[in-house]
């Protein structure tokens, strides 16, 4: 009995502390968005109803109404919001037939989307709340397609009979009024269609509850999640609901994913910024921190967030094996590339990300920026005005970058560390043509070159 009072004591102590961080995180987040986002006028990134551009720094805590009791949902968003994450990604309704950690399942029969059971979305819907309050985003899949056999669609790698097809385009827009009259009143939701796979044959189910969204809460932006290497625009031909664009991939030679000629992140992004009509996009997925040995590095995790940056997109998710939250998921909380991601919030956050125009030509490195289409291909962007070009490189080599897109009289060149967000002036010049450097060491950098005058 005694040691049962002690962890009574303990547990109320914890989370009296986690409530009181809690107000300090939400107090000091003056800054936080004004919900629902809208895209901004030339349709290249999101703004906040203040027209404020968003950032989208993601993490991927795809269980998160599943695996969680209350106090570690509090602790899990405020960690994600103290370390600069905006977004959370998340299931809806988790793998087919899964129940959350109070043995509910989201229908009563597991195949029948409308057998609804409240008591689960009672409980989503205070995690939602949570959130809110923090000024997260939370990017929510409603019925994870899955891409083997997992989910809900059709088509995966081991290939069930699909649920969504079988359901059908009727109970999948009754499913999808469900949900968007039940958190149509939140504005910090953004939705996820399909789920680490193409439609298929689920097309007309998905495009059914997509549409029964849009109709019912037209303020919550609609993406699409398609299979590795595909984006949402590659599946989709131009869908009223399609607001965002989410790109997906890994690398050539990565094993795991349905095809090893997987083409790397700035490639897609690329091919994804000249597309017509143009949407905003951003990476909803590629290589875990901590999954799939070397491949899984936080240098890895870095390169992918840059690429997508300086290649035309809003932001970028991350993820790690905390998405399925095991029992050491406390773990994963502090890997070293997602810590750095705070760096790389901190530097585009004090500048006009937004403006940056992608070089897909190597107009700006003309040397030293490696093999396009290889995994350690070094890429730059530049400010519209010609106030400052970043370039992001990689690992250690020597480049030469024309700065003709900068004008003004003078320029200051900079390297930014990405693992602890540090500055370090090379020099400053008159403006000219091309100027050559060498990386500090053979980690990656970032080299950021200014207008002064």
């Amino acid at each position: 009995m005694r040691t049962s009072v002690v962890q009574l004591k303990w547990r109320s102590l914890k989370t009296f502390f986690l409530f009181v961080l809690l107000l300090i995180v939400s107090d000091s987040n003056s800054q936080a968005p004004k919900f629902p986002l809208k895209l901004s006028t030339n349709h290249r990134y999101l703004v906040d109803q203040a027209n404020h551009p968003f950032f989208y720094n993601a993490d991927t805590g795809w269980k998160l109404f599943l695996k969680l009791d209350n106090e570690e949902v509090l602790e899990y968003l405020t960690d994600r919001r103290q370390k600069k994450f905006n977004v959370i990604q998340t299931m809806l309704t988790g793998f087919q037939g899964e129940a959350n950690i109070n043995g509910v399942k989201p229908f009563a029969d597991p195949n029948d989307f409308s057998t609804i059971q409240q008591p689960f979305f009672d409980r989503v819907e205070r995690v939602i709340m949570q959130a809110d309050s923090l000024g997260l985003l939370l990017a929510i899949a409603p019925l994870w397609a899955g891409c083997c056999g997992e989910g809900f669609g059709g088509k995966g790698a081991v290939g069930p009979t699909s649920f969504i097809s079988t359901n059908g385009p009727v109970k999948a827009k009754e499913f999808g009024e469900y949900i968007a009259r039940r958190f149509s009143k939140y504005n910090n939701i953004i939705w996820i269609m399909g789920g680490d796979i193409d439609p298929f044959e689920d097309k007309e189910s998905i495009e059914s509850m997509a549409n029964a969204i849009k109709a019912v809460a037209p303020h919550q932006l609609i993406t699409y999640h398609a299979s590795s290497s595909h984006s949402s625009t590659d599946v989709w031909d131009n869908p009223a609901w399609l607001d965002i664009s989410l790109t997906y991939t890994y690398f050539r030679g990565f094993n795991k994913a349905w095809t090893q000629d997987m083409p790397d992140v700035y490639e897609v992004n690329f091919r994804e910024y000249n597309k017509q009509p143009v949407r905003p996009y951003f990476l909803g997925e590629s290589t875990y921190e901590g999954e799939h040995g070397v491949w899984g590095s936080a240098t890895q995790i870095r390169k992918q967030a840059y690429w997508s940056a300086l290649t035309g997109g809003f932001g970028h998710g991350y993820g790690t094996p905390m998405w399925n939250f095991p029992a050491n998921w406390k773990g994963f909380l502090n890997l070293p590339g997602g810590n750095s991601l705070q760096h790389f919030v901190d530097l585009f956050g004090d500048r006009e990300w937004y403006d940056m125009i992608p070089d897909s030509t190597s107009s700006i490195i003309v040397k030293g920026s490696g093999i396009f289409g290889k995994n350690d291909f070094a890429v730059a962007a530049s400010e519209k005005s010609g106030r400052w070009i970043i370039a992001y490189i990689p690992s250690g080599r020597n480049i030469e970058i024309d700065c003709a897109r900068i004008t003004g009289k003078t320029l200051k060149a900079s390297w930014y560390n990405p693992r602890d967000g540090r500055y370090t002036i090379i020099g400053k010049s008159r403006v000219s043509k091309r100027i050559t450097l060498k990386t500090p060491d053979d980690q990656d950098w970032v080299v950021v070159i200014e207008r002064e005058q």
